[in-house]
């Protein structure tokens, strides 16, 4: 579920926008998101990214389309994230000196913002419900969202502590993307005839790494197994995440791991297999 957005630059005269004049017109941090959905901080693509860094939630996507400013917001996401879209969209328009846009193909004002904050916080409730319902009915072990810093498996942990609360979704994503953490995502290689999916982990670094290993949004299918690789030695993936002693939970399908040097060793020691 996401809000769409079309601002018309029709001025023959007047310099258009670019990605670089709309960020800093928003005033907003910037980036874009990798392959594996996280984000690469003060890049810019075809698609950018702008969030507030003091409330990381999911992000608002910008891009151009010929002279067009195309915008877009995911939800369910954080009241004030919204209230940002429309803050941006404002901006846009009052230097384009226009009062009209486009919104969901139809053409509105923008004293219609307030409007659309309450529309779009009402459907951003309507989606934790539907997540909620999905979650505690079995539907669904769990779900990603796509956050600003990286995907967030949200499972019946999360449900009970956000429930369909705009307020705890805000503290929610803005607390579990401020960790000081690496995101860890596998590469996939092909040895011996068949894919294989290996996370490199490294001393004494706070990791994110998944219970039960995956590619978001199963982009490349048939990874027969999975490994880890530390020091140019691998594992096999359950031989690491059944034996490491400190887990910390991150989310519903992650833990934090931080291993020493010795953690490491012992584990390689133990396990250590030929691919």
């Amino acid at each position: 579920m996401s809000v769409n957005v079309r601002i018309k630059q029709k001025s023959l005269f007047n310099k258009k926008l670019d990605i670089d004049k709309i960020i800093k017109l928003t005033n907003l941090s910037y980036g874009i998101c990798d392959e594996n959905y996280r984000l690469i901080t003060n890049e810019k693509a075809e698609h950018t990214l702008l969030f507030d860094e003091n409330k990381l939630a999911r992000g608002i996507d910008v891009s151009l389309e010929k002279s067009d400013i195309v915008l877009m917001l995911n939800l369910p996401t954080s009241s004030s994230e919204i209230i940002t879209f429309y803050e941006v969209i404002a901006k846009i328009c009052q230097e384009l000196k226009i009062q009209n846009y486009i919104r969901e193909e139809e053409q509105v004002n923008l004293s219609d913002n307030e409007k659309f904050i309450e529309y779009d916080e009402e459907a951003s409730v309507s989606g934790l419900e539907n997540i909620q319902e999905a979650i505690v009915e079995n539907e669904y072990k769990r779900l990603e969202i796509f956050g600003i810093c990286n995907p967030i498996s949200i499972g019946i942990t999360e449900v009970k502590m956000i429930g369909n609360n705009l307020d705890r979704f805000e503290d929610y994503l803005h607390r579990i993307q401020s960790l000081d953490v690496y995101y860890a995502v596998p590469g996939v290689y092909k040895v011996k005839e068949k894919l294989v999916g290996i996370y490199a982990i490294g001393s004494n670094i706070a990791s994110v790494v998944p219970i039960e290993p995956y590619v978001i949004l199963n982009q490349i299918q048939g990874i027969e197994e999975w490994y880890v690789m530390s020091e140019n030695r691998t594992i096999k993936y359950t031989d690491f995440i059944n034996n490491v002693n400190k887990k910390e939970y991150y989310d519903a399908n992650h833990v934090i791991v931080t291993l020493s040097d010795d953690e490491i060793a012992m584990l390689l020691d133990k396990y250590s297999v030929s691919i």
